[in-house]
């Protein structure tokens, strides 16, 4: 009697055994027989597109957030040069001297860090890496760029063939004066009418009221925007040269709410000193 006992139990337990891993789930399922789950690989959606065919630079469903981000902060632009990168940034001598005083200084001065906006290629590749995003209004004939950067700042391009106005530099801006056109899948943006209150980059690099940029967007795929642009100032660099990197598509993210103000006190007191008036 023991013995068919015996064999009864050795002829059971490798199929209770395998019933048993039959109800696992199946991950541990798979490990438990010595096999990794493989995890499916991401399918990259293709660039989405407006209804007038041109490519959505913003969110492909309403139900998905994003924002763009730049791959990281550009603050020597000698290093993003798309020409003649052997002779660097063509900078005029009193541009060159005044760039290596804001170095030398640690851009103590530095505009966006008293909380004024940050214009042109500085919204793009500002000190935070800051997002921004695109609103296509094509009934409306224009681009609006949101920023979120030193403080919060919005770029209207005009889409509906305008020029620039003839006495745009007798009213300079922050953020100049934009128009856009499509060559192809890329919008191409053309900025004059700067005023000089703002540096080129955070690193100290000059601008003046001749400031004229050119920026070129394409979205290359869904994940990636390949940014260039054109400098031609004449008040500060003996030649126009151009720069250019890939910015990051930021699935889910969205742009929060950043508030610095002009004058503001606040770096005064971030080294744990108390602002005036707090108990």
């Amino acid at each position: 009697m023991r013995d068919q006992r015996i064999k009864k139990f050795l002829v059971m337990a490798p199929l209770v055994a395998l019933m048993s891993l039959a109800t696992l789930p199946l991950g541990i399922a798979q490990q438990a027989g010595g096999a990794q789950a493989a995890k499916p690989a991401r399918v990259m959606p293709p660039v989405p597109r407006m209804k007038d065919g041109t490519p959505n630079f913003g969110w492909a469903d309403p139900r998905e957030s994003g924002v763009w981000r730049p791959d990281r902060l550009h603050r020597d632009l000698s290093k993003s040069l798309l020409d003649r990168k052997e002779e660097g940034i063509p900078l005029q001598p009193w541009a060159k001297a005044l760039y290596e005083y804001r170095i030398k200084t640690e851009q103590i001065d530095d505009p966006e860090g008293y909380c004024l906006p940050a214009g042109g290629i500085g919204a793009t590749s500002n000190r935070t890496a800051a997002p921004w995003e695109f609103l296509q209004l094509i009934d409306q004939k224009r681009i609006i760029r949101i920023m979120e950067s030193g403080s919060s700042v919005w770029q209207t391009i005009y889409m509906d063939g305008r020029p620039h106005p003839a006495d745009i530099s007798d009213f300079p801006t922050w953020l100049g004066h934009s128009i856009g056109r499509w060559e192809g899948d890329t919008l191409v943006v053309d900025t004059v009418g700067f005023n000089e209150g703002h540096w080129l980059t955070m690193m100290g690099l000059p601008r003046t009221n001749y400031h004229h940029v050119t920026e070129r967007f394409t979205r290359v795929n869904y994940d990636t925007m390949r940014y260039e642009a054109t400098f031609d100032d004449p008040g500060a660099y003996t030649r126009p040269w151009r720069v250019g990197w890939d910015i990051n598509w930021g699935a889910g993210e969205t742009l929060l709410e950043l508030v610095c103000q002009e004058n503001n006190r606040w770096p005064e007191f971030q080294k744990g000193a108390k602002m005036p008036g707090a108990q």
